[in-house]
């Protein structure tokens, strides 16, 4: 198996932080599923005034967190202005709508007491006792925050896609101190965590991982375990000599599990993924182990990023659906 087109793409990731690799890791990028079809064929958004108390600033997070998904440096949807300011859709264009509510309400809640010195004395040996203190008492308040937020994506079709949340958080503040707590600060957190997750609904993410490798010799020929060793070593600064070396180790030992496994990993690091797939199942097979179990979900995702990537017509689709030594590096 040759993994001479995959040098360029590696060799970079290893230049760009070749510090931080250590010698059980391999470095494995790809254009990964967004987590459920609505955004498939949707090239073109228009986020619609939402409505509520929290409108405008779920409108912004959105457009912010849907405006930036790319995909080897391709926008990945185009945000465009509302419906109310267009006069006709695009082929693939599709509107968000929906609304943030939230409720803020501030309650009582309990006492805390607090101890302050009022006289110390020093000792002989430098230490210091209180030797005259008061006891106070404190009101205490909470402050509740909860954001309802629910939005749906539509085309000419009907509806692509909804997603609806509760966020509920609060915080506890008393009179011993000055400060008290903003609404505001408790719910932005909230509002970026539903767009990010909008985002991840509807658009594929490209990922950069480094995942470490098996090291065990155990069942490996005599002849080999000094090749296998070597092999775990380039890995730092060689991936590419490292997978070859794995792909060889594993021609003699077909059901050596940690050079099937190693081997799984360039082959998924390569684009190879059918190979990648063809490997991890042999390994499931033998053993219920998560690290295999990610990998084939990991593949499996490229699969299914490769078909929601297939009807659109971005220079970046190319990409995606080849091999990663097939993309150019800048």
């Amino acid at each position: 198996m040759a993994f001479s087109k995959w040098v360029l793409s590696l060799v970079a990731a290893c230049a760009v932080s070749s510090g931080a690799v250590r010698a059980e890791q391999l470095a494995v990028e790809g254009v990964y599923a967004a987590r459920t079809d609505g955004g498939r064929g949707v090239t073109e958004i228009s986020i619609e005034p939402i409505r509520g108390r929290e409108g405008i600033a779920l409108e912004n997070a959105l457009a912010d967190q849907l405006g930036s998904a790319r995909i080897y440096g391709e926008q990945y949807f185009r945000i465009v202005p509302s419906s109310f300011d267009n006069e006709g859709s695009q082929p693939g264009h599709a509107e968000l709508r929906g609304f943030a509510n939230s409720r803020v309400y501030d309650a009582s809640d309990g006492e805390i007491e607090r101890t302050r010195c009022l006289r110390k004395i020093k000792h002989e040996d430098g230490e210091k006792e209180c030797v005259e203190s008061v006891k106070a008492v404190y009101e205490c308040r909470r402050l509740h925050v909860e954001f309802r937020p629910d939005v749906a994506l539509f085309s000419d079709e009907g509806a692509l896609y909804q997603r609806q949340d509760s966020f509920v958080n609060s915080e506890r503040y008393c009179a011993d101190s000055s400060y008290i707590p903003s609404a505001e600060a408790i719910i932005k957190p909230m509002i970026s965590r539903f767009a990010r997750a909008v985002r991840l609904d509807l658009a594929p993410k490209q990922r950069f991982d480094r995942i470490r490798i098996l090291e065990s010799r155990s069942g490996l020929e005599r002849s080999d375990r000094r090749a296998f060793k070597n092999a775990i070593k380039l890995t730092k600064t060689d991936p590419v000599g490292a997978c070859i070396a794995f792909e060889d180790i594993l021609s003699r030992n077909p059901y050596q599990r940690s050079a099937l496994y190693n081997a799984a990993l360039c082959r998924e690091a390569d684009g190879q993924l059918e190979l990648a797939a063809e490997a991890y199942g042999q390994l499931m097979l033998a053993s219920d182990k998560d690290r295999f179990r990610n990998g084939m979900a990991r593949v499996d995702s490229r699969f299914l990023a490769r078909e929601q990537l297939a009807s659109l017509s971005l220079p970046a689709v190319a990409l995606a659906s080849a091999s990663p030594q097939d993309a150019s590096i800048e």
